[in-house]
């Protein structure tokens, strides 16, 4: 009787062993489904990163996010994977067709242009050189930007040569039939030109890196200068602008590139998960049947055994069997746990550092889209982001009707700054303006720089009476700043026209009335505030 006692507890024990080993299991099948998860979202926030890049990547990584959303089976997620890495090779095929296309098209225009007539010899030698220099094709198409600049300024100089010579043979033709003096031909650029030129440089966004170059280009521009030197700084301007696209260009190619080879050890480490999984829930799956077929066998001996030493005989054989099983369970439990998690550990490793890639370039975006609506001279917001602002307030308030102001701002006189003291002076004039704008606006209103020296002020919640008294502070309050130029004091006043948005307005109307307001402030004598 303690005989059957005894095994009864070896069965009770072994049964404890066997919900251990099934409870061990299901944990590492929860391990794995986390691991799995955290990967998921990984992937998911990584095609949000590489968003805008191309239209048709866009719609790839646009399905993978939906399939990830829907925990759509990883088999079709696989194939997603593999048909978006087919296609940023496929786009790289089609970079290399357009680059010698390019390059082809570039080189034809460089032998026309040297089959024209009547070129100046400095002129043949310069686009010789380019059409030698270039001759072997470039690796991006950012790569020909300069050299397409450079073969436009050869083609303006030829157009130039000859409706010089068309001049010439004019004023030779004029003289034969009079005899007053020719008329010197004016070479100065047009004012309105030079002054759009310098609100384009004002408004430029580029990085930190180049934006010393784009202030350098901006203090050499004077209302005096030349044609020739117009074009040449507008050249140097798009040279700064192709050296930050290419900058760029170059850190997204690296991002996308790390991107693309992680997407495929991802791609490969779910093939091997899959493949993994299936043996193991096969492998389990045998073992366990084999330990239940084990018990059951010893059951039915049990039961049929006559004797106790029967019973001891055959329950010691086949408890040996059944630790045997265990043993053989275990061992292969171990080992697949360790290699599960040496996998996972080493795509983890993989998947932090791109993580930090990801990081560091969605900050660098992030900066960028910052810097797009940001005015670079004053650091308050630029006109794109004050159309932006507008538009969706003039929306907001035609759904809930609320007092809506707007109000353009104009420095007084300021072209005589600029005349008498230069640019620099200028500029420092407009950002100790935004900097009392801050200071007695602050978040009262939405701050922005418009252009030139013309300021908007949009405010929220405010009637009438009360904003005429905080634009009348205001104004009186830049009318005191001490401005002081080559040990001159100067004394700089504003001009302000405002309103308030009407059930019928919008956008154009409402920005058409108060800056109507302003000219009407002006016309009274200046340093004004003008509502209508």
């Amino acid at each position: 009787m303690s005989n059957n006692s005894a095994a009864n507890k070896e069965i009770i024990l072994l049964k404890k062993k066997l919900d251990l080993a099934i409870s061990s299991r299901a944990d590492i099948e929860t391990d794995l489904k986390s691991q799995s998860s955290l990967l998921i979202k990984f992937i998911e926030k990584l095609s949000l990163v590489s968003k805008g890049m191309d239209i048709t990547l866009d719609n790839k990584l646009a399905r993978l996010r939906l399939l990830l959303k829907k925990s759509a089976p990883l088999a079709d997620i696989e194939a997603q994977i593999k048909s978006t890495s087919l296609l940023l090779q496929k786009q790289s095929q089609i970079n290399v067709t357009n680059l010698t296309q390019l390059h082809e098209r570039f080189h034809a225009a460089g032998l026309a242009l040297q089959k024209v007539n009547g070129l100046p010899a400095e002129l043949r030698r310069k686009l010789r050189g380019l059409i030698t220099d270039s001759k072997d094709p470039k690796d991006a198409i950012l790569q020909y930007v300069p050299l397409l600049s450079q073969l436009l300024e050869f083609y303006d100089t030829a157009l130039s040569t000859k409706m010089s010579t068309t001049a010439l043979s004019a004023t030779a033709l004029t003289q034969q039939n009079a005899t007053q003096k020719p008329v010197e031909m004016n070479d100065s650029a047009d004012l309105k030109y030079i002054q759009r030129f310098e609100t384009i440089i004002a408004s430029l966004v580029v990085s930190d890196k180049h934006a010393k170059n784009i202030l350098n280009i901006k203090s050499q521009v004077d209302e005096d200068m030349s044609n020739s030197k117009l074009l040449n700084s507008l050249l140097s301007v798009f040279d700064v602008i192709i050296e930050d696209l290419n900058d760029e260009r170059n850190t997204a190619k690296v991002f996308l590139s790390t991107l693309s080879e992680t997407l495929s050890t991802v791609q490969s480490a779910v093939k091997t998960t899959l493949s993994s999984c299936k043996e193991s829930q096969f492998l389990h799956s045998s073992l366990n049947k084999q330990l239940q077929k084990q018990i059951v066998d010893m059951s039915t001996g049990l039961d049929k055994a006559t004797s106790l030493a029967d019973i001891r005989v055959d329950i010691n054989a086949k408890l040996r069997v059944i630790a045997g099983t265990l043993e053989k369970k275990t061992t292969f439990e171990r080992e697949h746990q360790d290699a599960l998690q040496s996998q996972l550990a080493s795509m983890t490793e993989k998947v932090d550092l791109l993580e930090k890639q990801s990081k560091s370039f969605e900050k660098r975006i992030q900066e960028q889209q910052a810097k797009s609506l940001q005015d670079a001279l004053t650091k308050l917001n630029n006109r794109a982001a004050f159309d932006e602002y507008f538009d969706r307030e003039i929306v907001r308030f035609h759904n809930k009707n609320f007092e809506l102001a707007i109000v353009v701002m104009d420095l007084d006189d300021f072209k005589r700054i600029n005349d008498t003291y230069g640019h620099s002076a200028g500029d420092k004039t407009l950002q100790v303006i935004s900097s009392t704008l801050r200071k007695h606006i602050g978040n009262e209103a939405f701050i922005a720089r418009y252009g030139g020296e013309e300021f908007v002020l949009i405010f929220s919640g405010i009637n009438q009476a009360d904003l005429l008294e905080k634009l009348n502070k205001l104004r009186l309050q830049v009318a005191k700043l001490p401005f002081k130029f080559r040990d001159s004091k100067v004394t700089i006043t504003i001009s302000m026209g405002a309103s308030h948005i009407q059930q019928n307005d919008n956008v154009h109307m409402a920005f058409e009335r108060a800056d109507g307001a302003l000219y009407q402030a002006k016309e009274k004598g200046k340093n004004n505030v003008i509502y209508v």
